[in-house]
């Protein structure tokens, strides 16, 4: 689901000279909820998870609304799974080998239900379907609803349920998710999953923290990152990206905070370090340039990085060298220009978190608003993108901002 775009009376600009203070997109975080539970609802889980243990993004199906959409089984029968108090939900692929492996002991299974049981294939027409269960010598049950590849369907188990994977089985209870396991199921973990998903579902107070705190809202992944954002703003960030990179730096930086007092604690002569206080940093708007400098030939290199600075105003810049079997920092001292901006190392005295994440290629730009990351632009493309990079993460129009969202 995507946030509506609207603006708050509280947005984060200069009226009469006073900030008014931002809210920023909530960030990543990695809390591993299964970890979180009583021992007696893990093993509960993970018997009916066919003997896995429970990843977050299984959690966050809980509750999920069935499909409102209107669907036709194989047979041209009208299927509407909203209209459905109680039924089972198999989500499988023509072309998974494990869901090829269980559709004998599913078909047979769900013939012990009086409970509706629906197979949906996410991918695979009709002519598909039956194929497959001749070749698996199969016949299908009278009683299973089997529903070809259908896109509503499709975007449905993509971005609502957010399923990762085949096969995938869901119970819905009052027309909503009561419990989901992930991969091939047998007789015992069928049962287990009977139980949780329709006499025995897992509580509300079951996941919480010992101080309240419900464990769905304490985990974010990039992916719930993503989903705050506005539909434009989106696009917007995904026509910046020209390696399949940018977007992913940035919701996993998006709304994180900088904290410019933990430092690592390299004093080195060889590698450079131009700055001694970064905490006149923490409210400024800022961009880390990340760069690799073979030698001393690849002056083009900081040429462009100084280009990108052109025109900017009100902004500060850092070039950070990362070091390699060449040394950067060797390199930049040999060469007859230099970068028109404070430079460090990654292997001299700086806060850890300037290289606490991946990088694809460089040069790399990551955008920091007052002590917050607010996106990262990979691969620099030229000065007209960068420039447009610019607005989206250090502008009035900041798409980290939750205003702008």
């Amino acid at each position: 689901m995507l946030a509506c775009t609207t603006k708050s009376e509280e947005s984060g600009r200069k009226e009469n000279e006073i900030f008014v203070e931002e809210a920023y997109i909530d960030p990543v975080k990695d809390v591993f909820i299964f970890g979180e539970l009583s021992k007696e609802l893990q093993e509960k889980i993970q018997k009916a998870n066919c003997g896995e243990e429970y990843k977050n993004y299984q959690f966050k199906m809980l509750n999920e609304k069935a499909y409102e959409g209107e669907l036709s089984d194989i047979n041209g029968n009208i299927v509407s799974l909203k209209d459905l108090d109680r039924f089972y939900l198999e989500v499988v692929s023509v072309n998974c080998s494990h869901c090829k492996k269980q559709l004998g002991i599913m078909s047979e299974l769900s013939g012990t239900q009086d409970i509706p049981f629906v197979q949906y294939f996410n991918l695979g027409d009709k002519d598909e379907i039956l194929a497959m269960y001749e070749e698996q010598g199969v016949e299908i049950p009278e009683k299973m609803i089997i529903i070809a590849q259908d896109e509503g369907m499709k975007d449905y188990v993509k971005n609502d349920l957010g399923i990762k994977s085949y096969p995938t089985l869901l119970t819905y209870d009052k027309g909503a998710v009561s419990f989901d396991a992930v991969g091939e199921v047998d007789v015992e973990s069928f049962e287990a999953i009977r139980i949780l998903g329709f006499e025995d579902p897992i509580k509300t107070d079951e996941l919480t923290d010992s101080d309240g705190n419900q464990l769905l809202k304490l985990s974010r992944s990039i992916d719930d990152v993503k989903n705050d954002l506005s539909t434009s703003n989106i696009l917007a960030l995904e026509e910046l990206d020209n390696d399949d990179y940018t977007c992913e730096l940035t919701y996993q930086l998006m709304g994180k905070k900088l904290d410019f007092d933990k430092l690592i604690n390299n004093k080195s002569e060889v590698y450079m370090q131009q700055i001694e206080d970064y905490s006149v940093y923490k409210d400024k708007k800022l961009v880390l340039f990340y760069t690799y400098l073979r030698d001393n030939a690849q002056t083009d290199k900081v040429e462009f990085i100084n280009s990108l600075m052109l025109g900017q105003k009100d902004v500060e810049f850092i070039v950070v060298l990362v070091e390699g079997m060449e040394s950067s920092s060797a390199a930049l001292k040999n060469m007859p220009i230099s970068f028109n901006c404070p430079v460090v190392s990654v292997l001299a005295r700086m806060p850890e978190d300037f290289f606490d994440f991946g990088l694809n290629s460089y040069p790399t730009a990551v955008f920091v608003d007052r002590g917050t990351f607010t996106g990262g632009y990979s691969n620099i493309e030229n000065k007209e993108k960068f420039d447009r990079a610019m607005e989206l993460f250090l502008s009035n129009e900041c798409i980290a901002y939750k205003s702008n969202n």
